[in-house]
């Protein structure tokens, strides 16, 4: 994916995109998304595989409200809707935070 295309897919309601992709570019889109949020960017991690993670990039000042949109899409019941929040919760983190890796 080219860094356009990661933008556009992250605009998307519903979307993830697999973190390989947006590895690529992480200080472009820590750029990007500083500037476009007033704020800092979070990479909430929506899916978990052996092989492959998802995420989408949200800023920090409405997490929590992106969280709760993306878990209800899933039409989950509310036992599994709270482990999905918890699961999301765990494994996102700070954009700036790739830097260290």
């Amino acid at each position: 994916m080219k860094l356009h295309e990661i933008i556009s897919a992250n605009e998307k309601t519903g979307t993830s995109i697999i973190c390989k992709e947006l590895l690529k570019y992480k200080k472009q889109l820590y750029i990007y998304y500083k500037n476009e949020f007033c704020c800092e960017p979070v990479l909430m991690v929506t899916d978990v595989f052996n092989a492959a993670q998802y995420a989408k990039i949200v800023p920090s000042n409405e997490f929590t409200e992106y969280l709760n949109d993306y878990v209800e899409t899933l039409h989950l019941n509310k036992e599994d809707k709270t482990a999905e929040v918890e699961t999301i919760n765990f494994n996102s983190r700070m954009l700036s935070d790739l830097f260290n890796n």
